[in-house]
């Protein structure tokens, strides 16, 4: 499962993290998550950070992303640079099955984020940009790609 939030756009996967840590026995076997989170600033914004940490030794979460979009020492401004940066491992998910949770704006956040998805997968997979649209549209049909998202 790949989920991707920026700002209040995050808050819901705690909930949904939380809710997993409280609904898994001991040994119970738990997908790969992947939290990619964005903020403006690490020291002022990395509001849930603890909670991520201790889902990520839990095990509710298996890696956790952060991109700041207003430090200037970060490597990726935004979710989208991580998904470009780590397209080979994104685009092994989806071929493994995971579904793709976007939480955000719609206007900035949700476009790109497809657009993003879109071209890498295109790159990843030698296809089209329009093949790799349609398979995301798929995805959206089978629930694979959902997004909550708001103007």
């Amino acid at each position: 499962m790949v989920m991707v939030g920026a700002g209040t756009g995050v808050a819901p996967f705690l909930g949904f993290l939380d809710h997993v840590a409280e609904n898994t026995a001991p040994g119970d076997s738990l997908p790969h998550t992947c939290l990619i989170t964005g903020n403006r600033y690490k020291l002022r914004d990395s509001l849930y950070s603890r909670e991520f940490a201790a889902h990520k030794a839990m095990g509710t979460l298996s890696s956790h992303k952060c991109a700041y979009s207003r430090d200037t020492t970060s490597d990726c401004r935004y979710v989208q640079d991580i998904l470009k940066r780590d397209a080979h491992d994104m685009v092994a998910l989806l071929d493994t099955g995971a579904a793709v949770y976007v939480c955000g704006d719609a206007k900035g956040l949700g476009v790109s984020v497809f657009q993003t998805f879109t071209a890498i997968l295109s790159e990843q997979k030698g296809i089209t940009l329009e093949e790799a649209e349609k398979l995301l549209v798929d995805m959206k049909k089978s629930r694979h790609y959902c997004e909550d998202i708001w103007t």
